[in-house]
């Protein structure tokens, strides 16, 4: 098996890890969803916005730059809007549900990304991989924090679990001949972090304090975010 193959199945392995153990300790709610919405937090804003903004100032798009801005806000507040919905509780599990795939897509261009970065260098591709794995630690956490936190079942949580943990393994293997517009992926990017700023401020901390009023919620959050940024300065 090449390298590439091998990190793959490690990375499938840390993402499956984390969000299993997530999922044992479901009844401590409070703790796994105040966690979860700082990595989503922090996800959103040290990772996607920032990765989206380097992307469309590379690309050669007739598009301002306020569009990455804009697309953003659509996905925070489509989501919003699905909570102000008729049938609410079906709207926030189709919220939960199109924010755990929006976490399984970012989860199959981590794989992209780390392909293309050992074909650049075998230094290159080890600096990719300890911060990947940091990342796929938070990938697994958040797919479930999301699942359980938009009141979908425990089977359906391991199902998305699972479609994440292998998103990154196909990343890879399609590194080869996934070739996107550059503005197109600045878009997507910016559209996940509008969906991922939702979910972790509108639904997990929400949830988080129903369970808990204790203080240590937000500082959990706020470790959550800690968490996201060191794996930002690993790979930096």
């Amino acid at each position: 098996m090449t390298t590439t193959t091998n990190i793959a199945l490690l990375a499938c392995a840390v993402t499956l890890s984390s969000g299993l153990l997530a999922l044992y300790f479901r009844s401590y709610k409070a703790i796994v969803f105040s966690f979860c919405s700082g990595v989503l937090i922090g996800s959103a804003v040290v990772f996607l916005l920032p990765d989206a903004q380097e992307l469309f100032d590379r690309s050669d798009t007739p598009l301002p730059p306020a569009m990455l801005w804009l697309v953003c806000a659509l996905g925070f507040l489509s989501f919003y809007l699905f909570e102000l919905g008729s049938y609410a509780a079906g709207s926030a599990r189709l919220a939960g549900l199109g924010g755990a795939i929006g976490v399984a897509t970012h989860s199959f261009l981590d794989g992209v990304v780390i392909g293309q970065g050992f074909q650049a260098g075998e230094e290159t591709g080890v600096v990719l991989v300890i911060a990947v794995m940091m990342h796929k630690l938070a990938d697994g956490v958040s797919a479930v924090g999301i699942m359980l936190g938009t009141e979908h079942s425990v089977q359906h949580t391991t199902i998305m679990l699972l479609m994440t943990a292998l998103a990154f393994v196909a990343g890879v293997l399609a590194q080869s001949f996934v070739v996107l517009p550059i503005s197109l992926l600045a878009l997507l990017l910016s559209l996940f972090a509008g969906m991922l700023l939702y979910l972790g401020t509108n639904r997990l901390i929400p949830q988080a304090l129903s369970a808990s009023a204790s203080p240590w919620i937000l500082i959990l959050s706020f470790a959550g975010v800690v968490f996201v940024f060191l794996a930002h300065l690993l790979l930096h």
